[in-house]
């Protein structure tokens, strides 16, 4: 796909405009009368000077200063509606912008964040809208405003005096090059400068959230290290752009300063040779220097534009991404779960890998029945129950839910009928209360705690300084991992739906959390289909059957005492962990033999 030139980037900008015509229509009306204020001021300088100050019209001495005063109360008047009308406009830009960028954003399916990092989207939308903001407000404004004031002095100067104004003019195809060199070397400085800043808010983000790890690995002077050239790289962009606008303002005034010097010496020897009048001359002077003034603003304008533009490019990149996962045209509603979860030769491939993840995988999960994923890392587990809620599509074959393949029902419809708890607990910086009751109704309080009970959760909650109201933090940073756990798992139990996707955590806690989530998962598995992701085999002895995974394919499937019998991979692995849970057992007692054979003699 090409790249897109940049007018088509700025037309598409403007498109961000269109529900706000209106006020940029009146924007532009008083730009209009702001401007004719403007070029009415410099041709009121000729009668005043050839009029009212010979003598010829004395009475010009006391309406052209009333004139002036009324001229510019209406360019006051004029400048503030256009300003406030325009600042409007660029706030409900932004507000537009990054609300259809988020809405992007959750709209997308888990593969596109796979390969991307959270401190960059958020620099995307918050840096990047902002610069895009001046480029459709602050410009246009500059844009509108200054190309009007320009046509109504360039009437009055070539009114005036047409042949210095061609003078004047000679210089202005001069002017054309360095607004257009500046802004291109203005954009490019930009979009390298976003791509800093995108990086720097990335690696905040990561450094924040791993800062156990940064301190506990004594990494402080190297994540520093990192920060600093980032934001060294910043600095140099940054510096560019100074260097840009600083020279293009000398440059603009050098020309300038030609056009005028010519314009004195052409319209001096006229005055001299009496082929015109001084106040002609002054009149056409006022009206070229305010002229210039319009001109080098629009230099500064392109300047702007040239960095909304490097930014628009970024956010389009995000607003112009297929969405992989959407509902489709014809989708129906899935009504209540009844009959079976089917995995019908799956197989999948995310984009831009060689190899697949899941190939030809196929079992069927009855109601009522807990079916457990069992496998070595990689083997392909949480990409498979990943399939089921549609949070990724698959690459071949279907996965059913009563019949019907999940790509044909509507998203919203298929979600309601599953809960999930992750091995990566997510909770949000908000109250205890609102992230049990995540997605319905957090003024069902007794269901509140009663679920919080069955996850055994209820006591510590009510210990904390607000109870049900105590704010967690961000991502439940002042709860512990199983006191987070058990409150994902009230969260599943109060959603109450039938199907249940598990990914088991407990291998993480201690003993005594441990033995709680086990409790609570016991409580959320009863009564619902389950499909949980096994990490500890010993949990899983009881499940109505075993899928055991390697490498994407299906090795064995069966109960666990089948297995076992069997042999195999199944076997292999719950061998391994039977061993080490017997010599940590073994360690243990061991330690407590040697403490106690260390006691004095006759203690106790």
């Amino acid at each position: 796909m090409s790249k897109p030139t940049s007018m088509q980037l700025y037309l598409r900008l403007l498109e961000f405009l269109k529900p706000y015509r209106g006020r940029v229509a009146l924007a532009m009306g008083c730009m209009v009368i702001l401007a004719a204020c403007t070029a009415a001021t410099a041709w009121a300088l000729q009668p005043a000077l050839d009029e009212a100050l010979s003598g010829k019209n004395p009475e010009l001495i006391y309406l052209i200063p009333l004139l002036v005063i009324v001229l510019y109360i209406i360019k006051g008047v004029a400048y503030y509606g256009q300003a406030t009308l325009m600042g409007h406009v660029g706030q409900r830009v932004i507000y537009d912008l990054r609300n259809r960028i988020y809405d992007q954003l959750t709209y997308q399916s888990l593969e596109f964040f796979a390969h991307r990092k959270v401190g960059e989207m958020l620099a995307r939308i918050s840096y990047d809208v902002t610069l895009v903001q001046a480029a459709v407000s602050t410009s246009v404004t500059a844009l509108m405003r200054d190309s009007v004031s320009i046509v109504f002095l360039l009437g009055v100067v070539f009114y005036q005096e047409w042949m210095l104004a061609v003078i004047a003019m000679l210089v202005f195809p001069l002017v054309i090059y360095p607004i257009a060199r500046f802004g291109k070397r203005m954009r490019h400085a930009s979009f390298d400068g976003q791509v800093s800043m995108g990086e720097m808010s990335s690696l905040v983000e990561e450094t924040v959230g791993g800062i156990r790890v940064v301190k506990a690995f004594g990494m402080e002077d190297y994540e520093r290290s990192r920060f600093r050239r980032l934001t060294g790289d910043f600095l140099f962009h940054q510096l560019r752009m100074i260097r840009v606008q600083a020279l293009s303002f000398p440059i603009m005034e050098l020309l300038a300063g030609f056009g005028i010097a010519g314009v004195l010496l052409y319209g001096g020897m006229r005055v001299a040779s009496g082929q015109t009048t001084a106040g002609t001359l002054v009149s056409f002077l006022a009206a070229l220097i305010m002229l210039y003034e319009p001109v080098k603003r629009l230099s500064r304008a392109n300047n702007e534009i040239q960095q909304g533009l490097a930014a628009a490019e970024r956010l389009f990149d995000i607003l112009d991404e297929r969405v992989a996962v959407e509902d489709a045209a014809d989708a129906k509603i899935l009504n209540d779960f009844s009959r079976s979860v089917c995995f019908d030769r799956v197989g999948l491939q995310y984009p831009n890998t060689d190899a697949p993840v899941l190939r030809d995988v196929s079992f069927e999960v009855m109601r009522g029945e807990v079916v457990a994923l069992v496998g070595r890392s990689g083997a392909g587990k949480t990409s498979l129950v990943n399939l089921v809620p549609r949070f990724m599509d698959v690459s071949g074959g279907a996965v059913l839910i009563d019949g019907q393949d999940v790509r044909r029902l509507t998203q919203a419809s298929l979600r309601s009928q599953m809960a999930m708890v992750t091995q990566e607990i997510v909770l949000f910086n908000d109250t205890v209360r609102n992230n049990i009751a995540y997605g319905l109704d957090a003024s069902r309080q007794k269901d509140i705690e009663a679920v919080a009970k069955a996850a055994n959760a209820h006591d510590f909650i009510t210990a904390l300084p607000e109870g049900y109201d105590t704010l967690v933090g961000e991502r439940g940073v002042i709860l512990s991992g199983g006191q987070r756990q058990r409150l994902s798992l009230a969260r599943a139990l109060l959603k109450d739906a039938p199907i249940l996707i598990l990914d088991e955590a407990t291998s993480a806690l201690d003993t005594e959390s441990e033995r709680l989530v086990q409790q609570a998962i016991d409580r959320l598995m009863h009564g619902r289909t389950v499909i949980v992701i096994a990490h500890r085999l010993s949990t899983i002895r009881h499940a109505s059957r075993i899928v055991v995974l390697e490498g994407g394919n299906v090795a064995q499937i069966g109960t666990h005492d089948e297995l076992i019998v069997r042999g195999g991979l199944y076997g292999e692995l719950y061998h391994m962990q039977f061993e080490s849970q017997l010599e940590a057992q073994q360690d243990v007692q061991a330690e407590a033999d040697s403490e106690a054979q260390a006691s004095p003699a006759g203690e106790g």
